[in-house]
């Protein structure tokens, strides 16, 4: 028997059925079937992943996968409804004993205003990332002041690309920030998503800033590193499909990031740029959106968030090193004569 679903990308699936049973000697007492549903069945290797949960339970007689929950005869006397739910919870997937549904943006935006509590982590990140911005501009315009002022032209070359680099660290750090700030398990899917994510954004914002101020070599290499090490902390936690994608991401990410300033700076560099640092941001944020969705809401996770100097310190020893490459890094040739 197959079954032909779309999922919420838009892809259409071919879904065949697990059945397992066990041996009938095993059952004891009554024997009840229960409906679980599971929201983020996605694919076999999802299917498999809480397939081993339930194996490891005692009083299970046997199951049934379907697109979307999964149908199982267990034995009430060794083991409840709420255990069945917990074990696959654990796995990093939303499962309950009713149909799950995802709030539209619409729904989810107002609730974020009207239920303040429940997004408290946040609005805590949305807090600390501005106080960071705010704080770090304070700094910069300090140590112009103190050091760089007298230099010709330093400032014109400089401010729009310094402003850039603090954009984009804040909004990388507030997107770590706020995954590490949930502990609990991870879907491979959703693990993939989120090194790609965060390694392909932040090699394309680290590595445009510095190709415009320094090159194609510099950018690509510095860009380069940074997505791979962010992208795989985002993508570890779901093992090592999730890390070797954060690697591929940050690897393109941070060589493509430089190309485009590169490429772009004797036509209109300083027009495109907003709108480029507007996507990022957009996408990182969308991360956010995406790991409240798919590793908090319905679930058990412990909340364990960075204080705001972990955060700060963080920020300001990266936008550091990069500043320092940026203003006595090597240049190309054809960065020096723009």
């Amino acid at each position: 028997m197959r079954f032909h679903y779309t999922t919420s990308s838009g892809k259409t699936h071919t879904y065949h059925p697990r059945v397992c049973s066990f041996p009938q000697k095993q059952m004891k007492g009554d024997e009840m079937k229960t409906i679980i549903y599971v929201q983020d069945i996605e694919c076999d290797s999802c299917t498999k992943i809480i397939e081993r949960s339930l194996k490891l339970l005692q009083g299970i007689n046997g199951y049934l996968f379907r697109k979307d929950h999964v149908e199982i005869d267990y034995d009430p006397s060794l083991l409840k409804e709420e255990t069945l739910i917990d074990s696959i919870t654990k796995k990093g997937y939303k499962a309950s004993n009713y149909p799950l549904t995802r709030l539209s943006y619409k729904k989810r935006f107002a609730d974020f205003f009207k239920n303040k509590k429940k997004y408290a982590v946040e609005r805590k990140m949305l807090a600390i990332s501005l106080v960071s911005f705010l704080t770090i501009i304070f700094l910069e315009a300090a140590i112009y002041v103190f050091f760089f002022s007298k230099q010709a032209g330093f400032l014109a070359r400089n401010w729009q690309w310094f402003i850039y680099l603090d954009i984009s660290i804040v909004t990388i750090a507030a997107a770590l920030w706020h995954l590490k700030a949930y502990k609990g398990a991870i879907t491979s899917m959703t693990g993939m998503m989120l090194g790609m994510t965060l390694g392909m954004q932040a090699g394309f914002m680290v590595g445009a800033v510095i190709g415009a101020t320094n090159g194609m070599f510099v950018g690509s290499t510095v860009g380069m590193l940074a997505g791979i090490i962010l992208g795989v902390v985002a993508g570890k936690e779901s093992g090592i499909m999730g890390a070797l994608q954060g690697m591929m991401s940050g690897l393109m990410g941070g060589t493509m990031g430089a190309m485009i300033t590169v490429m772009m700076l004797t036509d209109n560099v300083f027009v495109f740029m907003p709108l480029f640092m507007l996507v990022n941001v957009a996408i990182l944020w969308g991360m956010s959106y995406m790991v409240y969705e798919e590793m908090v809401e319905d679930k058990k996770v412990k909340i364990a968030p960075a204080d705001f100097t972990t955060f700060f310190s963080f920020v300001f020893v990266a936008i550091f090193i990069l500043g320092v490459v940026m203003v006595y890094g090597p240049k190309s040739l054809l960065v020096a004569v723009n």
